[in-house]
């Protein structure tokens, strides 16, 4: 594996995973980075560069769809032959964002957040009242399981929402999703060798598997209503890693018949559920299906949720709500475990949970996402009619499109961009590539007005040549 030295500009009109991959492409394309070379993970690379992971997992995202690199399951991203660039990609397309003009780009990523209604002054006023000599404990390292006042607000919010039945000493406040998950996994390499998982998942979630080489992570099939229960039982696994009310990314919701049967699957092999149920706050014109967590009488379902889609990525706070045994085992290897999440910021959200606006703000963002999605759907049957299916529809802040012109998915890409508008590969998430799908790409829609949405549409129906019939 190499190490990577780009010189980025925060300031630059580019955005950073455009600098950062048009380096990387330009060390590919002269030789200096050669075919086969093993480039650094997104977590490795982020952290070496000290930014975050999104831009680095949007430039590899890139790259795979470009045709430069190659992602191998378990093992990590490697450098193709150039000789299949020009196979995959003719050298006048790799040279559009370079030509192409990047501001005012429509940006269809799928973990922004709508942050026109964020209520910023009520927030720094909270915030504000948290950074006083009264409280000077939050200017130390905090609580390892996270601030205790935070932990209770969580249990109740969870309770309410979602059914989960919980202690607030059952709860582990992490620094992201990712935080969270390695922490888990951490807990469970010393009794869990195979673990099912479904067969598409988020890249930074990928980069969490292959951080665990003792444990083997083994695709499961993807149906109509979530996983095959039959693969599950023919994979041996002890453990199980589900997104069962908005699976990531396409968006199926695991039906009620699935989520019996894989608590059934629970008790017979005595095997752990993940759930991770990071935007299950979001559900359109369907009744919201009960959390795995609270249907679970065994205590093996392992709950896993964000902040980020109902307030901002940038508050980095997860929260990890462990079985008591699994909780016994944290605090016996505490010693090797930091707290990385903000006591400040903490402090902050428990102050904003204990209010009456941070109920009041989830209503409006769901209102707000409802009105986005319906607009989103419209655009897409007036724009394309029947050139185009939709995959993953009701929840959540993205959908799939699957393009019916031929194109494939780095032409769609590359098209778009051409337009002015950034659409996402999906080909990225599949842990066996080969099974990946054809011509279909990600469209979020969380962080666009609903009159950026409508006009970039308008651009997509142009750069793609289809009219709805």
């Amino acid at each position: 594996m190499i190490q990577l030295m780009p010189i980025l500009e925060e300031n630059s009109k580019e955005p950073l995973y455009i600098q950062l991959y048009q380096y990387i492409r330009d060390e590919i394309v002269s030789g200096r980075i050669q075919e086969g070379t093993r480039l650094p993970s997104v977590r490795q690379l982020s952290a070496s560069l000290e930014i975050s992971r999104t831009p680095v997992a949007d430039c590899y995202e890139l790259l795979l769809a470009e045709g430069y690199i190659t992602s191998k399951p378990r093992s990590g991203f490697y450098v193709i032959p150039f000789q299949e660039h020009l196979t995959l990609t003719p050298r006048t397309e790799l040279s559009f964002l370079k030509n192409a003009p990047q501001t005012n780009v429509l940006d269809f990523h799928y973990d922004k957040v709508d942050l026109i209604h964020f209520p910023y002054k009520k927030w720094n006023r909270l915030n504000s009242s948290c950074v006083t000599p009264e409280n000077l404990q939050l200017l130390q390292y905090g609580d390892l399981q996270g601030e205790p006042g935070l932990r209770s607000e969580i249990a109740s919010y969870l309770h309410q929402l979602r059914g989960v039945r919980c202690t607030p000493d059952q709860i582990i406040v992490g620094a992201g999703t990712y935080h969270s998950l390695g922490l888990l996994f951490q807990l469970l390499k010393d009794e869990v060798a195979i673990v099912g998982t479904e067969e598409a998942v988020n890249v930074g979630v990928q980069d969490i598997f292959n951080q665990f080489p003792s444990i083997s992570f083994c695709p499961l099939t993807l149906e109509k209503d979530g996983i095959s229960i039959d693969d599950l039982y023919a994979s041996r696994a002890q453990a199980v890693y589900v997104t069962p009310s908005h699976q990531f990314p396409f968006g199926m919701t695991l039906s009620k018949e699935k989520r019996m049967e894989l608590l059934q699957w629970s008790k017979k092999q005595d095997g752990y559920i993940i759930e991770n149920d990071y935007d299950g706050e979001f559900r359109y014109n369907n009744r919201p299906l009960p959390s795995l967590q609270s249907l679970d009488e065994h205590e093996k379902v392992i709950y896993l949720g964000t902040f980020s889609r109902v307030l901002t990525p940038h508050f980095r706070i997860s929260y990890l709500v462990l079985p008591h045994h699994l909780m016994q085992h944290f605090r016996q290897k505490k010693h090797s475990y930091n707290q990385l999440s903000s006591p400040i910021l903490q402090m902050t959200l428990q102050l904003f949970m204990e209010s009456q606006d941070f109920a009041s703000h989830i209503r409006k963002m769901r209102s707000v996402y409802q009105r986005k999605y319906e607009i989103l759907l419209h655009c897409i049957h007036s724009t394309f009619g029947q050139g185009a299916e939709i995959i993953g529809q009701g929840s959540g802040l993205h959908l799939l499109l699957k393009v019916r012109n031929e194109m494939s998915e780095s032409q769609l890409i590359s098209a778009a961009r051409r337009e002015g508008v950034n659409v996402y590969p999906t080909s990225v998430y599949w842990l066996n590539a080969k099974d990946a799908m054809t011509s279909t790409v990600l469209v979020g829609f969380g962080g666009l007005s609903e009159e950026d949405i409508q006009a970039g549409f308008a651009k997509l129906g142009k750069a793609w040549g289809i009219q709805a019939r």
